[in-house]
């Protein structure tokens, strides 16, 4: 737990570096030219760049036909901080159409069920460049049925504040993360129907800690939270009354970061995010494979952790950290693309995590690819279309890989 709580003070510093990585080049003038197209891997080819500093979390959406990364940045203005709105149309040559100078911190990004809605997450008190986060935390709506005008519109204010925001799959609901490291641990609930105009209609206490981040299953009637402490499991049949179903933890877990259920919601995938992001030895902490019996009593299927993983330092030639962070599940179920930190992007065959012992770490899941860009350190990476894996990059910005055999 210390570990996590250092982590804010950690980014705060790789920020830092970020920013002098992060005169790597912008639309607006403040940056310079693209981050090099440069490294180690196998399997993933990097292909494009978008820099800008301290990336963080990205989702992506089509809107009038046009496919759009919103990628988080949590680095002042100057270096590029806000939400960036990038044009993957043609994923090979992505262009940043839109840059919404509104810095928050973390910046987690969420897209609303209804494609009109960008959730901007801060667990901290925003600075004076922050729009509507000015002196709040919580998280900020921002329009984006322009996305090439994306316009901040309203503020849920929140006094735990939000590391990380989950929105419902078809409904107008939004569960607050806040990462809280006090007891009792808690999830607020909000209505988003009105985005100018957030509505808190409710809170779930939880068994643990506060959760770091919430999934929902694909129809949004269960919810697992990666707890920290724990992973537990919620019946959200009715999204503004959640119940809970199940608690446990993965064996060998620190901080359990991650949680998602796989397309078929027959199963679970949970991150361990060893040493919270801060300086830790590869490979880290790994990926547990859950399958549900019952829907709700998960059994233990699968580990993964990187094979093949080049010696993980800092932009300060320190040991960086090295562990599994966030990470996207293809629509088939059947590929995870994760970011590891230091160790790049991985890309991975989860088809089959069964019939392996304990003692064969990554017990039937199999790394098809990784790469591990130079001065590189990978906050997120997922899928959206193609045979391509994006990712944001605390130095670097956004990334495109495509995938090779």
């Amino acid at each position: 737990m210390k570990a996590l709580l250092g982590r804010k003070a950690l980014v705060a510093t790789t920020a830092v570096a970020g920013m002098i990585l992060g005169s790597l080049g912008s639309a607006a003038g403040a940056r310079q030219d693209s981050a090099p197209l440069k490294g180690e891997g196998k399997g993933l080819k990097l292909i494009a760049n978008v820099p800008y500093a301290s990336g963080s979390d990205m989702e992506f959406t089509t809107i009038k036909g046009r496919d759009y990364a919103f990628t988080g940045s949590f680095a002042s203005v100057e270096d590029g901080g806000g939400l960036h709105v990038i044009d993957i149309t043609n994923p090979e040559k992505p262009k940043e159409v839109a840059w919404l100078k509104c810095p928050v911190y973390q910046n987690d990004i969420q897209i609303s069920h209804d494609n009109k809605t960008v959730i901007m997450a801060a667990d901290s008190a925003g600075g004076p460049e922050s729009c509507l986060a000015v002196g709040k935390k919580g998280f900020m709506t921002v329009d984006i049925s322009n996305p090439k005008k994306p316009k901040p519109i309203g503020f849920g204010e929140i006094a735990r504040g939000s590391h990380n925001t989950t929105v419902h799959p078809t409904k107008p609901f939004l569960y607050n993360s806040d990462s809280d490291l006090t007891r009792p641990g808690e999830i607020e609930i909000w209505s988003i129907k009105n985005p100018a105009k957030p509505e808190k209609i409710g809170a779930v206490v939880t068994p643990g800690l506060s959760p770091h981040d919430i999934s929902f299953n694909k129809k949004g009637t269960m919810a697992v939270t990666a707890g920290i402490d724990t992973f537990e499991l919620f019946d959200t049949t009715d999204p503004a009354k959640p119940t809970l179903k199940f608690v446990m933890q993965c064996p060998g877990c620190s901080i359990t970061h991650d949680a998602k259920f796989t397309p078929d919601s027959k199963g679970l995938i949970i991150g361990d995010e060893g040493g919270g992001g801060g300086p830790y030895p590869c490979p880290g902490g790994a990926l547990y494979f859950y399958s549900l019996q019952g829907d709700t009593v998960p059994v233990l299927t699968g580990i993964y952790e990187p094979g093949e993983v080049l010696f993980a330092r800092d932009d300060q030639g320190g040991l960086g950290g090295c562990t599994a962070h966030v990470f996207d599940i293809s629509d088939d179920g059947k590929k995870v693309a994760i970011s590891w930190y230091t160790a790049g992007t991985r890309y991975l065959d989860v088809s089959s995590p069964n019939g392996a012992t304990f003692g064969e770490r990554e017990m039937g899941v199999k790394e098809l690819g990784w790469f591990q860009p130079d001065g590189g350190n990978t906050w997120s990476s997922k899928f959206y279309k193609g045979p391509y894996i994006f990712s944001n990059d605390i130095n670097r910005g956004f990334d495109v890989f495509k995938i090779v055999k």
